[in-house]
This record gives C-alpha cells, structure tokens and sequence, in this order.
C-alpha cells in the first residue's frame, strides 16, 4: 500500500557507515569544531537540563523563567553561616537508622558490620564511633624483659599515661649508671697513664688504657638491659583510639618481632626490644576499622577471630626465616570494637565464624545510596557543604546558588525520582572541585557559575571516555531532526551512567 512520505530538508550530509556508529550531529555545528568546544557543549547541555529534576521555576520582574531557590536561605548568606557539628557522628547525613545502631554499639561494645556502595559513608561512622567509646579506661602497654627466658618478653599494663612516665624514669636511671660508668673509666685510664709516666712505661700504659675502654664499652648496666619498651602509648589520646587497618599485612596487623643479625657476641638487640605491636593491640579499648575485609586471607582472619574471642593475643616473628620466629611475647591485651565493612560481594569472602560472631554479638547495618528529597534532608546537604569547606581549609565558602548547584547535582546523581544521593565522598569532589576553580578566578565565595565550570573538570574517567566518543562519532551522523522515513525511528543510547545520545533505529523486513 503506497504511503506518503515528506521529504527531508538537506540539513545534514548522510554519510554510509554502520548504524552503530551513527551519532547526533547538530544542525548548526560545523565539522571543524574543536573536542574542548565539543566537551563544554557536552556538560552545559546537562547542566541547563533541569526539567527531568523535577525543580520548580519561577519568573522575575523582568519576565525571564529561573530555577526557584531550593531552600528558603533568609538566615543565610553563605556556609560561613552554618554550624558544623564537633563530633563526627553527627556529621554523617542521611543515615539516621545506621547512626542509631553505632550508638547502640558504642555503648554496649558491639562488634558491626557495615553493608553499602562506596563513598556512602561507612569509614566515618566507624570513626564517629570511637569518638563515643569512653577514654577514660584507655592503657599503657609495656614490655619487659625476661631473666629466666629471654625469647618470651614479659608484659604489662598501666593507666594511659603511666608507661610513658615509667620508661622516662628508667632510662634517667640508665643514664645515671653511664655517667657512673664513664667516671670509673676516665679514672682508672689517668690512674693507667700516670703510673706509665712513673715508671717510664708509656707504650705499656697506652695498650693498658685502651684495653680498659673497650671493657668498659662491652659492659652494660643491669638497669638498661631491664628497662622497658612502650608497646602502645594512649596518654596523649583524647578519645578511644581508631586504628584503620585495611589492607593491612599479617604483621602490621597482629603485631611482628624485627629480625636482629647480631644474635652472638654480646652486640644483639634484647628480645623485648625488638617487639612491636600490631594494629590490634593499639585498637585496645577502642576501634579496629577494615574495609574490604572479605579480601583478607583466611589465616590471617583466623587469627583475627582468634583475637576477638580471647581479647589478647601474643606477638611473634611473622616470618619463619628471621631471627623474629624464635620470640614470642606473653598475650598481649587487644580488647577492640570490630567494624567491618565492604559491598555486598564482600560476605562472599568473609570466613563463615567471623560473621557468625558479628552476627551474633554485634550488628549488620545495610547503608542506603539515597535519602528522599525533603526540605530537611536538603538542609542536610547543605550542611555537608559547609563541612567539606571546613575540613578542607583551603576553599572558600559557598554562596546560596551555588548551593543550589550542589543539591541540583545531588537529585541528578541519586538516579531516582524525588531522591538524593548520599554517595557524598564523589558529591565532595564536586564541592572541592568548585572551591578550586573560584579560587582560581580569584573570588571571595563560590557561585554557582563556579560549580557548573567544576564539573567539567570533575568528570569521571569513564564520563571522560564516553564524552570523548560522542565527539569522534559526529562525523559520522545520520540523525535526522525533521521529516518522516519509513523504517527510521529515533532512540536514546545510554551510554556510562551519566550520558547518552539519540541515534537512528533502523527496520529491515524480509521475505
């Protein structure tokens, strides 16, 4: 049946290349335009597309359409104007049920598994965590030698604040025998060259003296073979220690004992000394944070449970070919707070007894990557704004649209409808980013023009990829704006999670 088809106007060149190399290519664009020109094109045509956000518009006196403010800011001018919370815990935004369980914990010591996409936050509630642990019980860990089995150190515990003083007294006890030992010396040696020049023996008063000096040099006071070793040292703490042990190795993990090449002869370092402790003897009485966890080896997990039941844990050589392996300390005191986290695939790795007592002695939170779209919880972002200034230091504040910009970002990158994102650490490199590109233009607070020139430079590697290939596909266009074709339809190739670009559906039919 014959159809009527209306006939293209010639806008564009229609080039014989596959289909899915086809891409727009605008009616007022030359060829030779250039890839920055293109990109800048790129990102302006998503920052004036604000309609798909659901935003509000109003007109001004002049009659000219502008987006509607997204919070009423009359008690404010800028972030300068907004009171950053003290504690870290109540810094971390949108995750009112997760704070809640860390609370819980915090107060009963619980152990906690934490669940979500990156950037959610999961590292500051672990360290808004030990900021709620109680100080006051932290400890001194020393280690002492042992007279009767020098390869098994001897160790104790004292109120933070104690081990620090109790190392300074020995050692001014080790300096005062030197001293001693330096006047007997010096003595004895005069005595040596006086009775040379006596007895005109110098050459034999010499030899005599230098004999005399080495002796004293090879001869240590009991005091300083004695004196201990701080371990961990809390005096300075003002909260329960935090301790971020991801990607730690088995010996910065459970604590190693260094290799001594000199074991004979007297010029060995004392076994005591060589100790050192791992991340969970300075978590003691405070929090032990690993992300990832599930990539851990399952010995070295194994031993991490171990610790976590018997709430101390003996510090040995790591490896079987050092002198190390031959030491091994009396347990020492590593009563932590666990926090676990990683994404869902990381229970894939997790040794099956280590969740089992998380599970059953703590908690297992599943973070969200988006909060509703309310009044509060905008006020929330533009807090985390202020935070991000303050924290950074270097910045400066950001005015009310630009403001605006950022909770604008945040409803595009949540990817739903009437939601905001809560993966704040890639929302912070947009507010760093902004802060950047003011300074650079030498202004005193960031506009809302500065965010949208920032995320030009704050594009992914992979939204650099896809933008990139937009830009080399337009030579090779056959999208056409107007006019009818039979078998032709237009279509949305989305490409990466933030672009996409209207290409030509084609449908063949045959017999």
């Amino acid at each position: 049946m014959p159809t009527e088809v209306e006939e293209l106007e010639p806008k564009e060149e229609i080039v014989d290349s596959p289909v899915e190399d086809n891409i727009i290519d605008e009616a007022d664009e030359t060829d030779n335009v250039a890839d920055a020109d293109a990109v800048e094109e790129i990102a302006e045509t998503k920052a004036e597309n604000k309609d798909s956000l659901e935003v509000e518009f109003v007109e001004d006196d002049e009659g000219n359409r502008r987006i509607k403010p997204m919070l009423d800011y009359e008690s404010i001018s800028n972030t300068a104007d907004i009171e950053v919370p003290p504690l870290l815990i109540d810094q971390v935004i949108g995750h009112e049920e997760s704070v809640e369980t860390i609370k819980k914990a915090a107060k009963q010591r619980r152990n906690v598994l934490l669940i979500g996409d990156p950037g959610v936050g999961k590292s500051m509630l672990a360290k808004g965590m030990a900021e709620l642990l109680p100080p006051e019980v932290l400890q001194d860990v020393l280690v002492y030698p042992n007279p009767e089995d020098s390869n098994y150190p001897l160790i104790r515990t004292v109120p933070a604040g104690q081990g620090k003083k109790i190392v300074k007294a020995n050692k001014a006890n080790a300096k005062s025998g030197d001293e001693k030992k330096m006047m007997i010396t010096m003595f004895v040696t005069a005595a040596i060259f006086v009775l040379g020049l006596m007895y005109q023996r110098i050459f034999e008063a010499i030899i005599a003296a230098l004999l005399v000096i080495f002796i004293s040099m090879q001869i240590k006071p009991k005091m300083t073979n004695s004196a201990p070793k701080l371990l961990v040292n809390n005096g300075d703490k003002r909260f329960a220690p935090f301790m971020d042990a991801t990607g730690a190795h088995a010996g910065a993990l459970l604590g190693d004992v260094r290799h001594d090449p000199y074991q004979s002869g007297g010029l060995g370092t004392p076994a005591h000394e060589r100790v050192e402790s791992g991340m969970i003897h300075k978590a003691h009485k405070g929090v032990l944070y690993i992300d990832e966890i599930g990539t851990m080896s399952m010995k070295t997990q194994q031993e991490l449970l171990s610790a976590m039941q018997e709430k101390k844990y003996a510090i040995t050589g790591q490896s079987e070919n050092s002198s190390g392996a031959m030491v091994r300390s009396q347990a020492v005191p590593c009563d932590f707070v666990l926090v676990a986290s990683g994404n869902i695939q990381v229970l894939e790795g997790m040794h099956i007894a280590m969740r089992s007592r998380i599970r059953g002695y703590g908690y297992e939170v599943f973070m969200k990557d988006y909060m509703e779209d309310t009044e509060e919880n905008r006020r929330k972002l533009v807090q985390f704004v202020a935070q991000e200034v303050k924290n950074d230091g270097r910045i400066p504040h950001f005015a009310t649209d630009a403001l605006d910009e950022i909770i604008l970002e945040a409803k595009r990158r949540a990817g739903r409808k009437n939601a905001l994102t809560l993966r704040l650490r890639e929302l912070g490199g947009l507010v760093r980013s902004s802060g950047d590109v003011a300074i650079e233009e030498g202004a005193d607070l960031v506009t809302a023009e500065h965010v949208v020139t920032a995320k030009r430079f704050a594009r992914t590697l992979e939204q650099q990829i896809v933008d990139r290939s937009i830009i080399q596909r337009k030579e090779y266009s056959v999208f056409h704006s107007s006019g009818v074709k039979i078998g032709m339809d237009n279509g949305l190739a989305v490409m990466g999670d933030r672009s996409g670009i209207v290409m030509p559906i084609a449908a063949e039919m045959a017999p």
